[in-house]
C-alpha cells in the first residue's frame, strides 16, 4: 500500500482532475479493503499517536474493551479507554532500538474478560493489539487445580500407607494384650486392663475411619447419574441436621417450589455436598443465627443458594477457599470445599461463593437441566 501511495503522491502534480479523481478511487477502494480484513479479525488494534490520541480502532477492539472507540478518533485515548497503563503502553522505544511490552488487565464490564495487551511502538505511533484470554486462564486454572488435587491425593495415599501399617501393629498387639489379660486372676486388675485396652482400641479403630473416610474424600468415586430432583438430598440433609440447628439456636428458612426440573444427579454424593455446606454455615455462626435456603431454577440450571449470616470472609481468605488445606476452623482439614467442588464440576455444574466481613456468606450450586445438560469435563 505505501508503493501505491507514494506513486500517486511523485505523480500528484503531472494527474488532471479526472486522473486525481480516479487514482482517489482506488485509494479508496484499497483504504475499505484494508479496514474490511481488519474488521474481520478477532483480536483488536488501537493505534495511538505519539501525543496520545486514538488513530484507529477495528470492531474487535471496541468489542472487547467496552469502549465507543469508532466514534472518538482523534480524541484523547486515556479518556476513551480509562484504567490502562498507558504510560507503559505509550512508552517510545529508543532510537535505534525496537521495543515490545506486554501486559495483562481484568475487565468486568461489559463482561468479565482479560485481556493480554501487547505494545509495539513504531516511529510515530504505538500500535497495541488485544487478545481475550479468559478462556486460557480458566484452562490453567483447571489445569492447576487438577495437579493441586492429584498432589494431595498421592501424599494422602502414601500417608495413609505408612500410618496404616502401624495402626494394624497396634491393633494385632492390643487384641494379643486382651487375650492375654484374661486369665489375670485379679479380677480387679484384669477389668482395669481390658478397659484400658478397649479404650486403646476404640482410638485405633477411629483413626482407621479417619484414615479411610480422607481416602474417600479425595479419591473420585465414579457417579451414578439418574434423573432425579436436588430437593430429595437437600431435604435428607437438613432432616440429618435437624437437631444441631436447634442445639446452635439457628433459624432456618427454606425457600423450595412446588416442582423442580430433573436434573441428573448422584444423590448420595449431591447429599454430601449439601452436607458439608449446611455444616460450615452452622459452625460460622456460633452464637445464634438464620441460615436461608433458596432453590431456584432458570432455562439452564437449578441453583441452590446458602446463605448465612455469620462472621464472612475477607477477600484473601476467599481467593484459596477451595484450595486444600485451607481452612479457618481449628479443627479443620481443609479439604470439605474442594471435595465439594469437585462433586459439583463432576455433575456439569457449577459452585460460586461470595463473602463479605460481618455481613455473612453465600454459596451458590448450579446444575443442568436434564434436557438443557451441558457437561463440563474438568
Amino acid at each position: 500500500m505505501n508503493v501505491f501511495f507514494d506513486k500517486v503522491a511523485e505523480l500528484l502534480d503531472k494527474l488532471d482532475a479526472a486522473d486525481r479523481r480516479r487514482q482517489f478511487r482506488l485509494l479508496a477502494d484499497e483504504l475499505g479493503f484494508f479496514e474490511s480484513i481488519f474488521n474481520a479479525l478477532q483480536e483488536g488494534i488501537v493505534v495511538v499517536s505519539s501525543d496520545g490520541m486514538l488513530l484507529y480502532a477495528n470492531n474487535a477492539a471496541e468489542t472487547l474493551t467496552g469502549c465507543p472507540c469508532a466514534k472518538a478518533r482523534n480524541k484523547p485515548i486515556r479518556k476513551i479507554i480509562p484504567g490502562w497503563d498507558w504510560d507503559h503502553l505509550l512508552t517510545p522505544a529508543r532510537d535505534g532500538w525496537n521495543r515490545s511490552s506486554a501486559q495483562e488487565i481484568e475487565i468486568l464490564y461489559p463482561e468479565h474478560r482479560i485481556l493480554e495487551l501487547n505494545a509495539l511502538p513504531t516511529r510515530t505511533d504505538t500500535i497495541i493489539l488485544v487478545r481475550d484470554v479468559t478462556d486460557a486462564h480458566a484452562r490453567t486454572e483447571n489445569a492447576i487445580e487438577s495437579s493441586r488435587t492429584d498432589a494431595v491425593r498421592d501424599l494422602a495415599a502414601g500417608v495413609a500407607h505408612e500410618i496404616g501399617n502401624p495402626l494394624n501393629a497396634l491393633s494385632l498387639n492390643l487384641q494379643l494384650l486382651a487375650r492375654e489379660f484374661r486369665r489375670e486372676h485379679d479380677e480387679e486388675r484384669r477389668d482395669r486392663l481390658l478397659h484400658d485396652i478397649a479404650t486403646a482400641q476404640n482410638e485405633v479403630n477411629r483413626l482407621e475411619g479417619i484414615i479411610k473416610g480422607f481416602l474417600s474424600a479425595l479419591r473420585p468415586a465414579k457417579l451414578n447419574l439418574v434423573p432425579g430432583s436436588l430437593a430429595d438430598p437437600l431435604k435428607d440433609t437438613l432432616a440429618t441436621l435437624k437437631a444441631q440447628f436447634e442445639d446452635r439456636r439457628i433459624k432456618m428458612r427454606l425457600d423450595l417450589p412446588s416442582a423442580l426440573p430433573s436434573v441428573l444427579i448422584d444423590r448420595a454424593q449431591m447429599e454430601q455436598v449439601f452436607f458439608n455446606l449446611v455444616k460450615n454455615a452452622l459452625e460460622a455462626m456460633k452464637d445464634g443465627g438464620a441460615l436461608a435456603i433458596e432453590v431456584t431454577a432458570d432455562d439452564h440450571d437449578v441453583r441452590v443458594l446458602f446463605h448465612d449470616n455469620g462472621n464472612g470472609m475477607d477477600a484473601a481468605t476467599l481467593a484459596h477457599i477451595f484450595e486444600p488445606y485451607r481452612t479457618t476452623k481449628e479443627q479443620g482439614t481443609g479439604l470439605g470445599l474442594m471435595v465439594c467442588r469437585r462433586i459439583v464440576r463432576a455433575h456439569g455444574g457449577e459452585i460460586d461463593v461470595e463473602s463479605k466481613p460481618g455481613a455473612g456468606t453465600t454459596f451458590t450450586i448450579r446444575i443442568p437441566r436434564l434436557e438443557k445438560r451441558i457437561r463440563r469435563l474438568t
